[in-house]
């Protein structure tokens, strides 16, 4: 497999950037929904996750260092299992949209078109606009521009967090709510959900690829997801001592509509993603 050309980025804190934007995405919004569908026990699987996804990060770096050529998962997939493989790994997601869509139609429930007698309602309009709005985005090759946006995505998750503490500490919603110890019956939802907080494997081979000092991957690989553990955890147990049974599928949903802290953490959500 011939070897392809690569951009550098020419600080390791151009990686940090990129994979704290990837692992601490919108997995936390849904952090404190988790807590309630497995208890406060279930959190112990967050960082069972963490120490699987760091451990599994390693390994991937080892399989990129196997042999010349390998520099992104579709170059894993066919080396594994051929051209099948490629377009297997290949294959999108569609998270994202799903988000952007429940939040907008939160902001403008009233939203929708009709098209050649079908009506669409706000969900499935702004699916369709976040989808039109997103797309240009998956075609950048260049890292170094990537990076910059990652800052911004990063700075927006921190402020979302920021928001639902504000609600909580300073517009005083309160922390009634003292929980379940455990719930084996939706537990499997839980354990979907801390999975997802750890999902942005995808991009790491690319960042990997592009590091002017590979040797710093693992230090990065360390600080990225000591950093957004701490987050995911934080945003999990405040959020449900916050919301409790009452515990939506992402917490922006629960928070108090009419305060200036919900509608930033909203709005910041949407232009997050």
């Amino acid at each position: 497999m011939p070897k392809t050309s690569r951009t550098v980025i020419p600080n390791v804190k151009f990686p940090t950037w990129i994979r704290m934007n990837v692992l601490c995405g919108v997995g936390i919004l849904s952090t404190p929904y988790a807590v309630k569908e497995g208890g406060w026990v279930g959190i112990s699987i967050l960082f069972i996750f963490a120490v699987l996804s760091f451990y599994t990060g390693i390994l991937l770096r080892h399989c990129l260092d196997s042999q010349p050529g390998l520099e992104t998962y579709p170059d894993i997939g066919q080396a594994a299992f051929g051209t099948t493989g490629r377009f297997a790994v290949s294959a999108c997601c569609v998270e994202h949209i799903i988000l952007e869509s429940d939040n907008l139609s939160a902001l403008f429930p009233n939203a929708h078109i009709s098209v050649g007698g079908y009506e669409l309602n706000a969900h499935q309009v702004f699916a369709f606009l976040t989808t039109l709005a997103v797309l240009p985005t998956v075609w950048l090759r260049d890292l170094s521009v990537l990076s910059y946006i990652s800052a911004g995505g990063v700075i927006a998750s921190i402020v979302v967090v920021i928001c639902l503490f504000w609600v909580g500490l300073v517009d005083k919603v309160g922390f009634q709510s003292k929980g379940t110890t455990l719930n084996l019956t939706t537990l499997p939802v839980a354990i979907g959900l801390y999975g997802y907080c750890y999902s942005g494997h995808a991009v790491f081979p690319n960042i990997y690829t592009s590091m002017e000092k590979p040797n710093q991957y693992p230090a990065v690989l360390l600080t990225s997801f000591g950093i957004c553990t701490l987050m995911y955890a934080g945003v999990a147990v405040m959020g449900y001592m916050m919301f409790g049974e009452s515990t939506l599928s992402q917490f922006t949903l629960n928070m108090p509509q009419h305060l200036v802290a919900s509608k930033i953490a909203v709005w910041t959500t949407v232009g997050r993603s």
